[in-house]
């Protein structure tokens, strides 16, 4: 029996589907409703016993599918697809032996060769059900860098249900059952699988106008949604989720099949099972030159600069997605071989063929001159192969070797940008009269809309206005004229407000841009587009706005950089406002990222390897979805007047009002922190600066990324906002309740003065100077304190008085002699909240 390579992807996607239903369900006959005795025909025996009896219920899958009257779509035949899947555990049994063999070996490469025994063996009768109530480990439990520095990582569980990216408590993981069972799990999942199923026959009666791309893009989208908390095996320690392991097995079969199809062996078991033949190939992507790209502006002023801000983040995401389908497309390829893709970076496996090197040379050069003439040397796009390698190579410290060469192939790819199309001097006529009015890189173009912008910023200005709206991304080769596609690569994108009635001719990929039950159960694109905008005709009267220029507002519009400053202003006693309008601007991003990938996947306490291929493609994706999803609806709920310039991958820019950035900082950090199960291995750092609406975003961004690097360069795990001080994240929010305290004192019943707190905020810097410099200048630090609390601090009576100069020492971090107390010394930091009052009560 002949079987195709859509036949064996949807057998891999496909193939341990039934675990769910096992874990549901007593018996298979509670799903079909009719008994059938398969465990000798599917199953293998282990120590006497019929074992991997979750093959029955996958099996019973197909039974389902064929009760309902669904079917895959092009012509796909059903019956092969359930082979491969049912088999993957008896595959000499089956009547495709070596498509069921290559699903076998994909399923123990993905888990790294590690094929332990079966959930249900070597248990009791009485405990042979346990497993159906393990849940899924925390990923970042597994991240172990160093045990005796930064400590051991803690057991935490995910709970099981629908994938929510923007949901405060479905993504955080908890504690570890004490037990490590929860007896409520088996409900759990009869309602994820009847939600799944719900979804499921809504795509398979779709199948008839659905190419296989958008079919296969659908189920890896339903798989992620529901399976994403399900462990894929509950023995030993159940960290992979049914969703990462089914997507890199299908991954490893697609390319199983077409290296063995190339070489005429699809019907060759020996070849087919050979471990040590190099039969794959990684290819690397990253998109290189983004922060000087996006920040190319003309001038700071220029109109509608965070609408710009927007669409180029947007439009940097879509160019390694469109380079991404073109890979795909070239290589004829389903989209399960796309192990990683978050923050302008992407990893594919191949088959190690003889054109493989070619063909990615001839894409590197079709990428370069797209590039080049659309951006003009200031964004490339690097690629990078791995040396071939085998089967056997999926184990731990092999993969880990192939991973490091491919990390050595893109750097050296990184240090010659646009190699196979560069010219030294760009030979390029360009008009001296009139330069984009957004870039002021490249010349403006009559075409354009008002003839002021070069074509490029032109379509990102028109992304821009679209995406506030968007509810749904269309690729394909060819769109309609009226839904303003965008030319990427050999692609073209639409952004639509509403999901399309009809799928396009051609169409490669449909999302949704929305999370939650809406029509169509397209695959979601978790964005981070946090915008601000005016939720009513009410908002936009706050009297924080007079004196903004710009054009009638309408409700729904997104926020001016003028009006989010604005909210940093607050009501004084006399119906006027306080403060200044100033933007906060916080980067941040993942201490040790390169080395947790590398490095990190290690049992705590053990020298045992957990490098797999899943677990790898799992921590990216989940680390991602803090950026991209769970940061997202932190905004909504909590800043809703903070602007996303970008967040993906493992690092953010955010732009907002100056005083809520402020808290903001802390609460990413805490946020991430619980998201990652408190591991102590595993941190944030962050630089926070401080704007005028006007001035030059990317000199703020430079100082901000300044200051990121003083965090880093003191320990990591800290951030550096305002001040030149780098702070650790819980004596950081420590000093913003030191800024709300003497915000309080400036305003309680016997206030103290500006005047006195800046002359604090001296004193600060001279007890610094005198006590780490040697400055011995700054030597009566102490006396002038000392003078000034007695001058300035107010009270009813003398005891009072002493108590509240005693609280103002204490909180400096002196004793009522003035001798310093804590190291490091409170009073150094102090910088940062003075600084923080004085701006919230500046006229």
């Amino acid at each position: 029996m002949t079987f195709t390579m859509k036949e064996m992807v949807l057998g891999a996607l496909l193939h341990d589907v039934g675990k769910i239903l096992q874990r549901a369900y007593d018996s298979v006959e509670d799903v079909t409703g009719q008994r059938l005795d398969l465990e000798s025909t599917l199953c293998p025996v282990r120590d006497g016993h019929y074992s991997h009896k979750h093959v029955l219920y996958t099996n019973a899958f197909f039974d389902l599918m064929r009760q309902e009257g669904l079917r895959f779509p092009e012509d796909i035949d059903i019956g092969v697809v359930e082979s491969i899947a049912s088999y993957h555990h008896k595959p000499e049994a089956c009547d495709v032996p070596t498509a069921a063999w290559m699903c076998t070996l994909a399923d123990w490469y993905s888990a790294g060769m590690d094929r332990r025994p079966d959930e249900e063996a070597g248990l009791t009768a009485k405990s042979r059900q346990a497993f159906r109530k393990i849940p899924l480990r925390c990923i970042f439990d597994e991240v172990v860098l160093d045990v005796e520095r930064l400590g051991r990582p803690g057991r935490h569980a995910y709970r099981l249900g629908t994938l929510d990216p923007e949901d405060p408590e479905s993504l955080i993981p908890v504690e570890w059952p004490q037990d490590g069972i929860d007896s409520e799990l088996p409900e759990h999942y009869k309602a994820v699988w009847e939600n799944f199923w719900k979804d499921f026959k809504e795509i398979a009666r779709r199948a008839d106008s659905l190419s296989f791309r958008l079919f296969e893009e659908m189920l890896l989208g339903l798989l992620e949604r529901y399976t994403w908390a399900i462990p894929s095996s509950t023995m030993d320690s159940p960290d992979i989720s049914l969703h990462d392991h089914s997507r890199t097995t299908a991954a490893i079969a697609a390319c199983l099949h077409r290296y063995h199809d190339v070489q005429g062996q699809l019907q060759d078991l020996m070849a087919v099972r050979n471990k040590e033949q190099p039969k794959f190939r990684f290819l690397a992507g990253d998109l290189s030159g983004i922060q000087n790209t996006l920040f190319t502006l003309e001038t700071q002023g220029v109109k509608g600069v965070n609408k710009i801000l927007r669409s180029r983040s947007f439009m940097l995401g879509a160019l390694t997605e469109a380079a991404v389908l073109e890979l795909l497309e070239v290589f004829g390829l389903p989209l399960s071989v796309v192990l990683q893709q978050a923050g302008g970076r992407f990893l594919l496996l191949l088959p190690a063929l003889e054109d493989c090197e070619p063909t990615v040379g001839k894409l590197r050069r079709d990428f370069d001159g797209w590039l080049l003439e659309h951006y003009t040397g200031t964004l490339s796009l690097n690629l990078a192969l791995s040396d071939p390698f085998s089967g056997a190579d999926f184990e731990p410290r092999r993969l880990r070797e192939v991973m490091a060469q491919l990390g050595a192939s893109i750097d050296r790819a990184k240090q010659r940008p646009l190699a196979s199309c560069s010219q030294g001097v760009l030979k390029r006529e360009f008009p001296l009269d009139k330069a984009c009015a957004a870039c002021g890189i490249r010349p403006a173009d009559p075409k354009s809309e008002n003839g002021t912008r070069c074509m490029t910023c032109e379509r990102e200005f028109g992304l821009g206005r679209r995406l506030v709206r968007a509810k749904s991304l269309v690729w394909a080769k060819l769109l309609p004229p009226q839904w303003h596609p965008v030319p990427i690569f050999g692609l073209k994108l639409a952004l639509l407000e509403k999901q399309p009635e009809e799928v396009p001719e051609g169409a490669v990929s449909i999302k949704r841009m929305e999370t939650g039950d809406n029509g169509i159960p397209w695959a979601a694109r978790v964005l981070a587009n946090h915008i601000p905008v005016f939720p009513d005709a009410y908002a936009l009267k706050d009297p924080r706005y007079q004196g903004i220029e710009g054009g009638e507002a309408e409700p729904g519009d997104p926020k001016s950089f003028q009006h989010i400053a604005a909210e940093s202003l607050e009501l004084d006693e006399h119906g006027g406002f306080r403060g200044k309008s100033f933007l906060g601007l916080l980067k941040a991003d993942v201490d040790f990222l390169g080395f947790i990938f590398s490095s990190g996947l290690r049992r705590s306490g053990s020298e045992l390897d957990r490098f797999s291929l899943s677990r790898v493609a799992q921590l990216s994706r989940m680390m991602d979805l803090f950026f991209t999803g769970y940061l997202k609806g932190l905004l909504h709920r909590e800043f809703p007047d903070t602007y996303t310039v970008y967040a993906g991958g493992d690092d953010l820019l955010l732009i907002g009002p100056w005083r809520q950035t402020m808290a903001l900082a802390s609460r990413v950090n805490e946020s991430f922190r619980s998201y990652t199960g408190w591991n102590p291995n595993i941190t944030l750092s962050a630089g926070v600066t401080l704007l005028r609406p006007n001035y030059p975003v990317n000199r703020a961004v430079k100082e901000a990324e300044d200051f990121l690097e003083r965090a880093k360069d003191s320990g990591r795990n800290r951030v550096c906002a305002l001040i030149q001080k780098p702070i650790a994240w819980d004596r950081y929010r420590d000093r913003l309740e030191d800024a709300d305290w003497i915000h309080h004192k400036m305003h309680g019943p016997d206030p103290v003065s500006t005047g006195f707190v800046y002359r604090l905020l001296n004193l600060t810097a001279d007890a610094e100077a005198f006590v780490v410099g040697g400055n011995l200048g700054k030597a009566g630090w102490r006396a002038r304190l000392a003078y000034h609390l007695a001058r300035n601090v107010k009270a009813r009576n003398q005891m009072e008085r002493e108590r509240q100069i005693v609280e103002w020492l204490k909180r400096l971090g002196l004793d009522d002699q003035l001798r310093l107390i804590q190291d490091p010394h409170l009073i150094f930091e102090w910088r940062l909240p003075l600084q923080i009052a004085l701006y919230r009560n500046r006229s």
